[in-house]
Parts: structure tokens; C-alpha cells; sequence
């Protein structure tokens, strides 16, 4: 016969592998934003790439997520 599992151990190992979920994947995301926004630094260097298009941009992306990236890096876009 199988012994039962302990139910607080059982509970404990649940939880600690749902944090360690949690937090992996709050890592992976914030390491894709700071990758994704590493490609948009510069950007309004590029001839042709003007206000315009810039607002354009950001109003596609939002607002609020050039502010967050800005705050992440230090610096504000």
C-alpha cells in the first residue's frame, strides 16, 4: 500500500511551487518589457522617424507603457 501524503507538507510544497510560478513568470515579463522597449531607444534618431510618427507610436503602445519602461531604466521617455 501507498502511504498518504501529509497535508500540511503536501500544502507547503503547493505553495512554495506557486510563488516560485508566480515570480518566475513576473521576471519573465518584466525582462520582455525591458527587451521590447531597448528596441524603440534611439528611435526618434531614424531619418524619416519624426514627431508624428513617434506619437504614433506611443499612442499604439500607450502612454502608460513608455512612462513604466522610462521609470524601470531610470530615465523618462
Amino acid at each position: 500500500m501507498a502511504k498518504k501524503p501529509n497535508p500540511v507538507i503536501q500544502k507547503a510544497k503547493e505553495e512554495a511551487y506557486n510563488k516560485g510560478f508566480a515570480n518566475g513568470f513576473q521576471m519573465a515579463q518584466d525582462n520582455a518589457v525591458i527587451a521590447f522597449s531597448s528596441k524603440f531607444e534611439g528611435l526618434e534618431k531614424v531619418p524619416g522617424i519624426g514627431p508624428k510618427i513617434m506619437e504614433k507610436i506611443v499612442n499604439h503602445f500607450g502612454r502608460d507603457y513608455f512612462m513604466e519602461v522610462g521609470a524601470e531604466d531610470g530615465k523618462q521617455k
